[in-house]
């Protein structure tokens, strides 16, 4: 059912998503269907009107959003994001008892690792704790990768190379996490977050980036509200007839305005430094400057967020006078860089670099 139910075939229809506009868990699933190239529609449910028409139920006050309903007509009231991957068919038990290379990471790394182990032979399992593309799978549209002269979506991309782990045989665990490993027999025995363990010959870490932060009050509370972190590929479509802003100036924050640019009124840059060229290709911020329903402001960065239940407006500082104004907004896309993502103390040097595999690995 998983191959089946993503973006492109026409045998099943789209998944439907209702709920309310700025709850975080509906931002939370679109993401990740998104993502996952999985082919959806969303439906707000503002009214007890719509509730009763879409859903079939008139206390809306009661009823447990977002409702998530399936190809085969299933609803699933109040889903985690495990719930629906799971009832997507994207949830898996590892097929081995052991494996030659274990790999965590489905990002961009971590999926080219798993065809180049897989097409060799190896028995090989890719170990992904939310949906597979990584941080490579949130950009909107990546231009500057060999072979893809007209560009390619991100999630585009990472859907063509899931396709080709899994036609060499690779095994692909979404929803689940290493938490703790330990080398012993010349394996490496790693506890998942669920109470399995996964052994192998090798393991390789491509857990890859997370987006840095703002460091703002109110930060965690707005996000999915209206904050979102990356080029919110699955927020553009909703953002018609909005003034939205997105904070950065690298490639990434770049491709996220022009994106949003084709949905919203108007998109504002905000940007650290006193021109684009220092941070961002030139054919980029081209685009960016000649577009007419772009502003971009210099020397200038976030220092408020303010909003009772969704974002309302931010803070715009000056860097260099200090002074600050306030300015009314629905959406900010945050895009200034990335950090590592924590895996955890440091893999032991003999693992680490440990690539060629003496014996098969028992199957049973």
């Amino acid at each position: 059912m998983a191959d089946e139910i993503r973006n492109g075939d026409s045998r099943v229809r789209v998944v439907r998503l209702l709920g309310h506009r700025d709850d975080a868990a509906a931002w939370e699933i679109r993401d990740f269907l998104k993502r996952s190239v999985v082919e959806f529609q969303w439906i707000e449910l503002p009214t007890e009107e719509d509730c009763r028409r879409e859903v079939g139920l008139s206390d809306l006050k009661n009823v447990n959003l977002p409702v998530v309903e399936l190809p085969d007509g299933t609803r699933l009231f109040g889903p985690t994001l495990r719930d629906v991957a799971d009832r997507l068919g994207f949830v898996a038990k590892p097929k081995l008892r052991q494996y030659d290379v274990s790999i965590y990471g489905a990002g961009p790394a971590g999926l080219s690792a798993a065809v180049y182990a897989a097409s060799e032979g190896l028995s090989t399992v890719l170990i992904e704790r939310s949906a597979v593309g990584g941080q490579a799978g949130t950009t909107s549209m990546i231009e500057n990768y060999m072979g893809f002269p007209q560009g390619i979506n991100g999630a585009d991309l990472a859907e063509r190379a899931r396709q080709q782990a899994v036609k060499f045989g690779v095994e692909i665990l979404m929803m689940r996490e290493g938490v703790k490993s330990t080398f012993h027999d010349d394996r490496i025995w790693t506890d998942l977050a669920d109470g399995g363990t996964m052994v192998a010959r090798a393991n390789v870490c491509a857990t890859g980036v997370e987006w840095r932060h703002l460091n703002l009050p109110n930060e965690d509370k707005l996000l999915g509200r209206g904050l979102y972190y990356g080029a919110g590929a699955s927020e553009a479509p909703l953002c018609g007839g909005e003034d939205v802003y997105v904070v950065g100036g690298g490639n990434s924050a770049g491709q996220a305005v022009m994106h949003l640019a084709k949905h919203a009124r108007s998109v504002t840059m905000l940007v650290r430094d006193k021109a684009l060229a220092a941070s961002m290709s030139q054919y980029l911020s081209e685009r960016i400057l000649g577009a007419a329903n772009v502003q971009v402001r210099y020397d200038v960065e976030i220092t408020g967020l303010d909003g009772e239940n969704a974002l309302e407006r931010i803070r715009i500082g000056s860097r260099t006078t200090q002074e600050a104004d306030w300015a009314a907004t629905p959406r900010l896309f945050v895009a200034i860089g990335v950090c590592p993502t924590p895996i955890g103390p440091p893999t032991p040097p003999s693992f680490a670099i440990q690539a060629a595999i003496s014996s098969p690995v028992p199957t049973s």
